[in-house]
């Protein structure tokens, strides 16, 4: 298991967006034999284990898709897409700030 990612968001939008609550982030740079990712919420979150969030992706002058829905700290994916320009949205049952950590887990 590799950290390959790490991103702070808000418990809301960002003032002016309607999903985006952090800055962008990428894991494109996954080490050999990677198959899926991990997604974690620091623990120093007392909410971490209610939070939920999408992870949309970063299209410049299109629609930005949702990569993947409804993630829980805990949870794993698949690879998918380019993982450029990614970003926590529409994050739930958050009252404060927290950081989400990406994993790369290999066989």
């Amino acid at each position: 298991m590799q950290l390959v990612a790490a991103v702070t968001s808000s418990p809301h939008p960002q003032a002016g967006q309607s999903h985006r609550s952090s800055g962008n982030f990428s894991y494109q740079n996954l080490p050999p034999g990677t198959t899926s990712l991990l997604w974690e919420i620091d623990q120093s979150n007392p909410e971490w284990q209610s939070i939920s969030f999408d992870v949309m992706q970063d299209v410049s002058g299109g629609s930005d898709p949702v990569i993947f829905n409804s993630l829980m700290s805990g949870n794993r994916t698949d690879l998918d897409g380019s993982g450029r320009s990614l970003y926590i949205a529409n994050p739930a049952h958050a009252t404060e700030s927290f950081t989400v950590q990406v994993y790369a887990l290999t066989n």
